[in-house]
């Protein structure tokens, strides 16, 4: 009897480890890039929406940063403390593009309250990633991989 060969995944999804990767090392270089651009060439209204409207910004990308680190690499983060790992890397990221920013000569300043919302962002991006990874949908995704 002949036998059925297993419907193959286009070439571009082969490997989805790989295009995880790849989304989550385009979006720390477009944040990265946003960071250390001076503020004048953003596409944010220059008054703010209302006071501190950028630290709800940070707090939202870095929320993104964190669940895409968990989505990327699911298995480095598991346990009581390795799930905290991700936090870590949004301490030392979001830091280092505060400095940058206050030495990089580019008009934009040093802020403890930026920093601040990065690492406050870690907690919906982990809680997101809480929930999403004991949906019926990931669970079937894991099997199917």
């Amino acid at each position: 009897m002949p036998r059925f060969k297993k419907r193959e995944k286009p070439h571009y999804f082969r490997n989805s480890h790989m295009l995880k990767k790849i989304i989550l090392f385009t979006y720390v270089l477009v944040i990265s890039l946003m960071s250390l651009l001076p503020a004048s060439a953003l596409p944010i209204p220059r008054a703010g929406l209302f006071p501190h409207a950028d630290k709800v910004v940070h707090f939202g990308i870095y929320a993104v940063f964190t669940l895409l680190l968990f989505y990327t690499w699911p298995l480095r983060f598991t346990g009581k403390i390795k799930q905290f790992l991700p936090l870590l890397y949004v301490i030392i990221w979001g830091t280092f593009m505060e400095i940058m920013q206050e030495v990089g000569g580019y008009g934009r300043t040093f802020s403890h309250l930026d920093i601040l919302a990065n690492i406050l962002g870690f907690f919906p991006g982990w809680l997101a990633w809480k929930w999403f990874s004991g949906s019926r949908y990931y669970q079937a995704e894991k099997r199917r991989a």
